[in-house]
């Protein structure tokens, strides 16, 4: 609305005021609630440990333990959820005057970050108490009065003079952890992620940088685009020529898949495979692979274990022996594609083919008893109060130490699972492992 047709200008300068007021008001009620959360996972955190009795090898077992039930409540990741109760306990018990500031408002989530991550050198044994306590204070007197981005600047060079060892031996242990990682993204993408020296990063930027400033002028690629297509070309290829492979083009695609040899899973339809249709394929049980990708795929990668689904329905395979047969992995990695306990994302491969009735429990090893659990989820089946039963093949019926039911059914796989669900459902259901029909309160169905 325009000044000066009609409209009180004091009147809008009002209202602006108004709402800017309860904004602020609004932004302290949230932060207030969420110093309050961090205080309850902190305790919960804390009963945990009690609960362990002072034992080393239980405390970690424990706190999985409840981070599952409230990961399952609120259908969050319980590996995410003891991360929150760990930063949250940190936090509490390490950064006192941080967290009084940001539930009165003082400062802000960026502040509290800021802070935090750079005065991580300061957690060793080694420190004092009262340069960790002098460091925190300046910081929070800073941050009252500046932005998140400049507090961030100087809190790094605030955290390194109050640290007694000098920087070449903190370098020195933090090179131990360098790593790389790839986190899966939307559309067919990842995100590429590596740990390094900062004199390595920055080096290897600055060599794409210059790079992209040498491309021809008629590529229509961005710098970021270059730099991207460069860093693909080098790490797949062994050598970057002077003008990057196209990553958007197809042909230059399939050179740089001609560089990967992994064993992978890959389930296509078969109608894919022979370009009757561009139906997606799906890469370790979890992430889209368009078709044109799907093709390139089968026929550059020499070790690539191929799946073609089709509407042929399956039968459930038993033997008598512990270990399933390669068969039945193939037949869980297709059908499970993760981990099996409720948001649990780890990859199938990567995963352990669990029996739900032990095999010393006279469990048999059928797909209808097995199912893939992370090492973590594995552990904390055998090692806590957490249970699970699978009444239908692929099913799982996980109950908490509080008694809540959770349900995990295995992503979409086709007319033959989906089939042999519905047949076995009614069955299963009549010799429920509790005895009972309770409300289940639905797993991540992804």
């Amino acid at each position: 609305m325009e000044r000066g047709r009609g409209v009180d200008p004091a009147a809008l300068d009002a209202i602006q005021a108004n709402a800017l007021s309860q904004l602020a008001a609004v932004d302290a009620g949230v932060q207030a609630l969420e110093a309050h959360r961090m205080r309850l996972l902190a305790a919960l955190g804390h009963l945990a440990i009690e609960r362990a009795g002072g034992r080393s090898e239980r405390t970690a077992m424990e706190v999985r333990a409840v981070a599952a039930e409230i990961g399952a409540l609120s259908r969050v990741s319980d590996g995410t959820v003891e991360r929150q109760i760990a930063d949250a306990m940190a936090l509490v018990d390490g950064w006192p005057l941080v967290l009084d500031a940001f539930a009165t408002g003082r400062i802000g989530r960026g502040h509290v970050r800021a802070i935090v991550e750079a005065g991580g050198v300061l957690a060793s044994s080694d420190v004092p108490a009262e340069a960790r306590t002098d460091y925190e204070t300046q910081m929070v007197a800073l941050a009252e009065t500046t932005t998140p981005t400049r507090l961030a600047k100087a809190a790094r060079v605030a955290a390194d003079a109050h640290v007694p060892q000098p920087l070449v031996e903190r370098h020195a242990r933090a090179r131990d952890d360098r790593h790389v990682r790839v986190t899966p993204a939307d559309d067919g993408m990842a995100h590429l992620y590596a740990y390094l020296p900062a004199v390595l990063a920055q080096g290897i930027d600055h060599r794409l940088r210059h790079g992209s400033r040498s491309k021809p002028k008629d590529d229509p690629r961005t710098a970021d685009q270059w730099r991207a297509d460069a860093l693909c070309e080098l790490l797949l290829t062994g050598h970057g020529a002077e003008g990057a492979a196209d990553g958007a083009d197809l042909d230059a695609t399939a050179g740089l898949l001609a560089g990967i040899r992994p064993v992978v899973q890959v389930t296509v339809p078969v109608t894919t495979i022979t370009g009757a249709s561009d139906a997606p394929g799906v890469l370790d049980g979890a992430q889209p692979v368009d078709a044109e990708t799907a093709r390139l795929l089968a026929g550059v990668a020499a070790t690539w274990e191929r799946l073609l689904t089709d509407a042929v329905a399956g039968t459930v395979a038993e033997v008598d022996t512990y270990a399933p047969t390669a068969a039945q992995r193939r037949l869980l990695r297709a059908r499970d594609g993760r981990c099996r306990f409720p948001g649990c994302g780890a990859k199938a491969r990567d995963d352990d083919a669990d029996h739900t009735i032990a095999w010393e429990e006279g469990g048999t090893t059928s797909l209808g008893n097995l199912a893939h659990l992370c090492r973590r989820h594995h552990t904390l089946k055998h090692a806590t109060a957490w249970t699970v039963r699978q009444p239908a093949p692929g099913e799982l019926r996980w109950r908490s130490p509080l008694g809540h039911v959770y349900v995990d059914r295995p992503p979409p796989a086709g007319p033959s699972f989906a089939e042999l669900r519905r047949t076995l459902r009614a069955e299963a259901l009549s010799r429920d492992p509790w005895g009972e029909e309770p409300v289940p309160r639905e797993g991540m169905p992804f």
